[in-house]
């Protein structure tokens, strides 16, 4: 027996070492080289490609199964002079023992001087679609021969356990060119190393990479570090302790270096579609977020649920820190402070800010926001908020053209021209057509041009060029607005039209507030209904179309004395000269109402009316707005009251009572006031009149006198004559 033992143990040697050196013979005699045409040919047939093999190619049977590539390179076989990709040299080997027990372990994976070229032409095609089977035949022939290896030694129904050392790439770059819109973007410098990839175990993973970008452009430098995990058969993987640092310069930063740093952990389960991002921990320049952000049904329509907390920051230094110029504030330490906490929801083409919490200066705000169309930039909004001070946030004041003063009571004095309205743009239609806005924003305060509105609702809806003001409603000047509005940028000329209703005004306030010398006092109720076409001022005034009502209560006109006018113009019919002014400076009036319509610019008034201390004024006339100037015609009538005039030339009788008299104001808007005076030739027409029926009266007594006592008849009949 230890004879026999001895044989075959002599036998088994002797088959490995024949084994072994048929191998070595193998290695050394069989050259694959050789075969580099029919590796050719193959790679036409089976995956439509051009395949370039510059050096020789390595090999080894045992213990590895491994090939050594150099200078490969792989082009689509209709343009094969352009190459889809090169590698400069590949290193790959599988152990040939752990074969036999359908365990797949491979070696380092090497790949050195990667570069892959993706290129859409003119027309929209890559270069990478003809890549692969192009025909019904190809594609079934690659599938039948993937189903018979995935068959063959399958009879035990296990899958292969796969296995690879670590995979190293270096001098890695890839290039995509899209000649249709002349964008280019190349990621270079790629370096990735990872530990030994083992399913079911965690593995370490190293990339780095340069991503530069011709519009705009952009340079960022990649840096990241994760362990993963994968299950091949759960169709698992996983990221902990994922560092993603980016540190990007260019012309979106203005030449800055702008750096981002994003840690989490991450898990992809394709089984159960579902991708999350957890213990999210972002940071940019002062900017310190955390959150999580959950995918799901990755394969159909996606939808994203998450979580997003960001602390106190100080939003002007983010702004410069992106290289953007921070907006010049009227408070130099407006939005200092900022911060906001919000859940998440949206899709791959979708993003929205649910039970937002806003902080801005200690402002603050909920509500929703966000972007319900990332291609449209299709803005939705919801907010609402205690206070808001925008003055804070708008350009400084120009401290000289703030000191100058508005103007004496009753309005400007000059005689001078007004600066003509402009016909320079105003809108931008290419922004507003582009918009897509729907929101709302209702706030308990808010303070502009030094204004307390209390409270304060707007309402908004834009898109294709088409913008209303559905809402625009609140508190100020110890009164309330409303107003609606349209902008329609879909035509040309550009077409605008407002209601708005102002209800117990403060008229001086208003004055004040926007810089108007005063001429006007009282509460204000206003119904205005008005239209425009084009786009500036001069275009506006030109095409104003419409019709208002007001009515003013508890009043004056300042700077305008028509007691004082209308003694000038008994005085006129007295043929007398006034002494001293007679009466205030101002005309109090309990009542002024009246409506007006607008025909191409041109404010028509017909029925005004104003309620004086014995006196009830009538007026008529029109303001041309394009010119500024106005021309009203006013009657002075007297109520018969009889207080005494301060001066006897101003005497009046009974004769004056019920009588017009006449005021007119031409001039420019900005001097109506004073640009009142008496209707001299009117006077003169009315003092004829009034003579003449003096005239008629005086014929009348005397004639009556005589026929008192010797005609009673006739006399009844001439005083019917006389309408006495």
């Amino acid at each position: 027996m230890k004879a026999l033992a001895k044989v075959l143990g002599l036998v088994v040697f002797g088959v490995l070492l024949l084994a072994v050196a048929l191998l070595f013979f193998l290695t050394r005699i069989f050259d694959p080289n050789d075969y580099k045409d029919n590796i050719r040919e193959i790679a036409r047939e089976k995956a439509n490609v051009e395949l370039t093999l510059g050096g020789d190619i390595g090999w080894s049977l045992f213990p590895w199964l491994g090939i050594e590539l150099e200078q490969v390179g792989v082009a689509p076989v209709d343009q094969p002079d352009l190459a889809l990709a090169e590698v400069g040299s590949l290193g790959l080997g599988v152990e040939v023992l752990p074969l036999l027990r359908r365990e797949l372990r491979f070696s380092d994976v090497i790949l050195n001087n990667v570069s892959l070229n993706l290129i859409r032409d003119a027309d929209g095609r890559g270069n990478w679609e003809t890549v692969g089977p192009q025909s019904k035949e190809q594609a079934e022939a690659g599938a039948g021969a993937g189903a018979d290896s995935a068959g063959s030694g399958g009879d035990q129904g296990q899958e292969l356990d796969i296995a690879v050392q670590s995979v190293n790439i270096t001098n890695a770059q890839v290039l995509y060119e899209d000649r249709q819109t002349g964008q280019s973007v190349q990621l270079s410098d790629v370096n990735l190393e990872t530990g030994a990839l083992v399913e079911g175990q965690p593995f370490d993973v190293a990339f780095i990479g340069l991503l530069t970008t011709e519009q705009p452009a952009l340079r960022m430098r990649i840096d990241l570090q994760t362990v993963a995990q994968f299950d091949l058969g759960l169709e698992r993987y996983q990221f902990d302790a994922i560092n993603l640092k980016l540190d990007a310069s260019g012309a979106p930063f203005s030449g800055r270096a702008v750096s981002l740093q994003l840690q989490a952990d991450s898990v992809v389960d394709l089984a159960a579609q579902i991708a999350e991002l957890k213990q999210v921990r972002l940071s940019l320049a002062d900017l310190r977020a955390t959150g999580t952000i959950k995918a799901t049904q990755l394969d159909q329509d996606m939808q994203l649920v998450g979580r997003l907390d960001v602390a106190t920051f100080d939003a002007r230094s983010l702004i410069e820190a992106l290289g953007q110029e921070v907006p010049e504030t009227s408070n130099p330490r407006a939005l200092e402070a900022v911060s906001l906490g919000a859940n998440l929801a949206g899709s791959a083409n979708s993003l929205m800010l649910e039970d937002l919490q806003l902080e801005v200066d200690g402002n603050k705000f909920d509500g929703n926001m966000g972007l319900v169309d990332f291609e449209r930039q299709a803005l939705r909004f919801r907010l609402a908020g205690n206070r808001l001070d925008l003055d804070g946030y708008l350009p400084p004041v120009d401290e000289a053209a703030a000191k100058e003063p508005v103007g004496s009571s009753g309005g400007s004095k000059s005689e001078s021209t007004p600066i003509a309205w402009s016909d320079e743009p105003v809108l931008p239609l290419g922004l507003i057509a582009g918009l897509d806005v729907d929101g709302s924003l209702d706030m308990q305060e808010v303070i502009l041009t030094e204004q307390v509105i209390r409270p304060l609702k707007v309402a908004v809806q834009a898109r294709d060029g088409l913008v209303r003001l559905t809402q625009f409603e609140g508190g100020v000047f110890n009164g309330k607005f409303a107003a609606t509005g349209q902008l329609d940028a879909r035509t040309r000329p550009v077409t605008l039209s407002a209601k708005k209703k102002l209800t117990g005004m403060d008229s001086m306030a208003i004055q004040e507030a926007y810089d108007v010398a005063h001429q006007l006092r009282g509460v204000i109720d206003l119904d205005l209904d008005v239209r425009a076409t084009g786009n500036s001022m001069l275009q506006w005034m030109s095409s104003l179309n419409g019709q208002s009502s007001f009515d003013v209560s508890d009043g004056a006109l300042l700077g305008i004395n028509l007691e004082q006018k209308l003694c000038q113009a008994i005085a006129l019919v007295n043929r007398e000269s006034l002494g001293a002014p007679v009466g205030s400076e101002n005309t109090p009036f309990s009542a002024l109402k009246g409506n007006f319509r607008i025909v191409d610019g041109t404010v028509v008034n017909e029925n005004l009316v104003a309620d004086l201390p014995g006196i009830t004024a009538k007026s008529r006339g029109e303001i041309v707005l394009p010119t500024q100037r106005l021309d009203y015609r006013l009657g002075l009538v007297l109520k018969g009251d009889n207080v005494e005039m301060p001066d006897s030339a101003c005497r009046v009788n009974e004769r004056y009572v019920g009588v017009e008299w006449p005021i007119r104001c031409s001039g420019y808007l900005h001097n109506a006031a004073s640009s009142c005076g008496v209707d001299t030739e009117a006077v003169t027409q009315l003092a004829g009149q009034l003579l003449g029926n003096e005239a008629k009266r005086k014929l009348g007594s005397k004639i009556e006198e005589k026929l008192d006592e010797q005609a009673p008849a006739v006399r009844d009949a001439l005083r019917g004559l006389f309408g006495q």
